[in-house]
């Protein structure tokens, strides 16, 4: 019987299924969330009929992050469980063996940056949109392995510096950047990444696998410390005076 969760939803084929963000009010990332996405994709990556993935939003969101509001009311343990389970959903969709398309249907930044820069190729809809990692200035420590995915996109540089100054880019600067690979009008968002997913979804499956693992060795090889190397200071900062004043600014201009 297949899983039913509260906040992904299921569309598409058997071999092309469409994951669907659905979260009040902006998809928005908070524990459970983050565990569907996990639980969804490993189930994804051991399922043989399944050649290709889609991920998309709905509304104007693919994913605004990390729901900080609910987050800034995690305790100790309750914070450490989300890190743990942060760090473990970047790595199950970064090494993802098969082929997966981010259809980017509004607004992604941070968190949702992070989802999509997991990848093989992201399509994002016109308009007043932004996408980009901006942690820094809201006091989150950025771990390596972000930076690895990253770069792999938009180049060393600029993710360097972008990653510095918490840039969100527009569409059009996203496309130039190489952050991502088309913008089309929000109706045609989902029917692109169906066609790019298709173009994958032909390819031997084994031949896909191993290049995916090969091209993926730069971010494969950040994550072999396990959680203290690579999410251990984003967790302890997490806890220190300066990012909780950061986050509780953030909480109180989103509660506005």
């Amino acid at each position: 019987m297949e899983r039913v969760y509260q906040f992904l939803r299921r569309e598409g084929s058997t071999a092309l299924p469409v994951l669907r963000l659905s979260r009040p009010k902006a998809n928005a990332l908070n524990l459970s969330v983050v565990q569907e996405i996990t639980e969804a994709f490993t189930a994804l990556a051991h399922d043989e009929s399944v050649r290709a993935v889609v991920l998309t939003g709905e509304g104007h969101f693919f994913s605004a992050g990390l729901d900080v509001v609910e987050l800034a009311g995690y305790d100790v343990a309750q914070s450490e469980t989300f890190w743990y389970a942060f760090a473990r959903m970047l790595e199950t969709l970064a090494l993802f063996p098969k082929p997966w398309v981010c259809a980017i249907n509004g607004h992604s930044p941070a968190g949702g940056c992070i989802l999509a820069i997991c990848a093989d190729h992201r399509v994002m809809a016109e308009g007043p949109y932004t996408i980009g990692l901006n942690e820094v200035p809201v006091g989150i420590v950025v771990p390596e392995p972000v930076y690895v995915l990253y770069s792999q996109w938009v180049g060393p540089g600029r993710a360097y510096q972008y990653l510095l100054q918490g840039r969100l880019l527009t569409p059009a600067e996203a496309l130039s950047a190489g952050l991502v690979d088309a913008v089309v009008p929000p109706p045609q968002v989902l029917e692109t990444a169906l066609y790019t997913a298709r173009v994958y979804e032909n390819l031997d499956p084994d031949t896909l696998r191993k290049t995916k693992l090969n091209l993926r060795q730069a971010f494969a090889r950040s994550v072999e410390g396990g959680f203290e190397k690579t999410f251990g200071d984003t967790l302890r900062h997490w806890w220190s005076p300066g990012a909780r004043a950061a986050l509780q600014a953030l909480v109180q201009k989103l509660k506005k």
